[in-house]
């Protein structure tokens, strides 16, 4: 489907065209008239955690099982994996969009590329980290991408609280986002390989008008692309288009 889709002429992708295909289904699901409950049937019930059973706990991450209820009342088990180090914020870590400006230059995405041991790979990511108990996401974020990558900046943006992967883990983080002067002195010198106790990160400039193509040649070259780079090079690309 997308290898046909991929061929249809970009002319096709207008609001008319686009409107002349979905009315007739529009107009048929319309006409559809939802099933009723009788008098002896109830909504569903609102799902929640009962009880939480801890399974085994490691340096960083421990492991439970999560006892809740479905939207039928039926008690069910989720196994889930949390933190260690979360502290009392919302928030386990942050992620940071660094973009660079310099004279001369296009604007560039400040990305990441280290070895993942669950992975068994090296990636592609944002700048980012936990969050140390009692910081705040600002020091946080601007924490971490001064040691990951070397560069220092100043906030313009912080995200909402957002889940990483919530069909296994409780953790969540903030994205924040961070213009960096490539002209400062402080942000001159900076090492392409940066990290602290025994990281060793290799600092990326990827420009915002060529981040797709990049992307394609990482990923070619066997490297796996952090999903939350993936999302922020196809909001790029579609905002770019203008077709959102």
């Amino acid at each position: 489907m997308l290898r046909q889709l991929s061929q249809v002429p970009r002319r096709c992708w207008s609001v008319n065209s686009a409107t002349s295909v979905w009315n007739p289904l529009l107009q048929r699901l319309e006409s559809i008239q939802p099933a009723r409950m009788t008098s002896s049937e109830s909504g569903p019930k609102e799902c929640k955690v009962i009880q939480e059973e801890e399974l085994t706990r490691g340096k960083w991450l421990y492991l439970s099982n999560h006892h809740w209820t479905d939207h039928t009342g039926k008690e069910r088990i989720w196994e889930v994996v949390g933190r260690t180090t979360k502290g009392p914020q919302d928030q386990d870590c942050v992620a940071v969009v660094a973009i660079v400006s310099r004279s001369g230059h296009p604007d560039a995405m400040v990305l990441i590329k280290q070895f993942r041991p669950p992975l068994k790979s090296y990636t592609i990511e944002m700048p980012a980290g936990l969050v140390d108990n009692g910081e705040t996401i600002e020091t946080a974020a601007l924490r971490e991408l001064k040691e990951e990558t070397g560069y220092s900046g100043s906030i313009t943006g912080i995200g909402r609280n957002v889940s990483l992967d919530p069909g296994m883990s409780s953790a969540t983080m903030k994205i924040v986002t961070v213009k960096v002067n490539g002209d400062d002195a402080v942000n001159k010198d900076v090492s392409r390989v940066c990290g602290v106790q025994g990281e060793h990160i290799e600092v990326i400039l990827v420009p915002l008008n060529s981040i797709q193509k990049c992307l394609m040649d990482f990923a070619a070259d066997g490297l796996i692309i952090d999903s939350r780079v993936e999302a922020f090079a196809l909001g790029f690309a579609l905002t770019s288009e203008k077709i959102i």
